[in-house]
């Protein structure tokens, strides 16, 4: 079970993508300023998951948990709800790689190309050396809509996300996820619920 654990633990680093609507590096140095309104406040919102293995023993099991962000400091969930087999290091997870506004501080990156209306990111990280490279596409306004990320243990996850408009901001409404770890692939599918902003929309 610690394998599954592990790979859990990967695959929902990447799985809550976030659309800023702030600051989309054009290069590590060349940020791109959005228009001020388009910008919006913090907000707190609701998470389940469910998480299928395509292997044996052929698990699904299910997650649930609360989320904050806050533009330009953090972007995290805790999960309130996780089988017994998650480890209690995996139940608070920081989500800020798919924040372009938090990449500044965490991560290299600089555009590969553009396809179909995205923009595409190459990022490495900074401190982090079980992340080998990822390549995240931004769609319009700045919002991440598809993650490719590959670990040094051989993990590759894949995950494209569906927004939709909550009080005027394009907002994560679900996602899907592939994570083939060697040896033991699962998916995922999450369902992002209940946004509160902390502010006066």
């Amino acid at each position: 079970m610690s394998s599954v654990a592990r790979t859990f633990s990967a695959g929902l680093a990447l799985a809550g993508f976030v659309c800023p609507f702030g600051r989309v590096a054009a290069g590590t140095s060349a940020p791109i300023t959005l228009e001020p309104e388009n910008t919006p406040p913090g907000y707190t919102f609701e998470m389940d998951v469910a998480m299928r293995m395509h292997h044996f023993p052929w698990l699904r099991f299910n997650m649930q948990g609360s989320g904050e962000y806050t533009p330009g400091q953090s972007y995290k969930v805790s999960f309130t709800k996780t089988p017994w087999f998650v480890p209690k290091q995996s139940q608070g997870m920081d989500l800020s790689m798919i924040d372009p506004l938090l990449w500044p501080q965490r991560y290299t990156y600089a555009p590969t190309g553009t396809h179909d209306g995205m923009t595409t990111y190459a990022l490495h990280a900074i401190d982090d050396p079980s992340l080998r490279d990822a390549t995240v596409s931004l769609g319009p306004q700045a919002c991440t809509r598809i993650i490719d990320a590959n670990y040094t243990n051989g993990t590759h996850i894949h995950m494209k996300i569906t927004p939709a408009m909550v009080n005027g901001f394009l907002l994560p409404q679900t996602l899907s996820a592939d994570i083939d770890e060697p040896h033991l692939p699962l998916s995922a599918d999450a369902a992002f619920k209940n946004y509160a902003f902390n502010a006066p929309i």
